[in-house]
């Protein structure tokens, strides 16, 4: 399989090709300050602006980065598995802060 060579804006290069799990592979120098530019197609496909957030997670020997709003997107998921169907976050944190402010206007007029 041939594969092209991209120059990208920042003097690197991007090289582009299949991973063995089917997803994009690039390759890009590293520049000064640690600095690398994420080709435009990747940045497209996963929705990075200028200016918009990204978290990196280091797993043993790799990088992983991601937009802010997958990470949400991720921890919404994750904590989706614990709550019932049909249950409301909200309303439970609601309603025990009503609890609690109760409890202290009792312990204030106890007083």
């Amino acid at each position: 399989m041939a594969r092209k060579q991209k120059r990208s804006g920042a003097g690197g290069f991007a090289e582009e090709g299949q991973t063995a799990f089917g997803g994009d592979r690039y390759f890009v120098e590293l520049g000064a300050g640690g600095r690398v530019v994420i080709p435009a197609a990747l940045r497209a496909a996963l929705g990075m602006k200028p200016g918009g957030r990204l978290i990196i997670d280091r797993a043993e020997n790799e990088l992983r980065v991601y937009t802010q709003r997958e990470g949400i997107r991720r921890a919404r998921e994750l904590i989706r598995k614990f709550v019932p169907e049909g249950v409301s976050l909200v309303d439970e944190l609601i309603a025990d802060r009503r609890k609690e402010a109760a409890r202290e206007l009792k312990d204030t007029d106890d007083e």
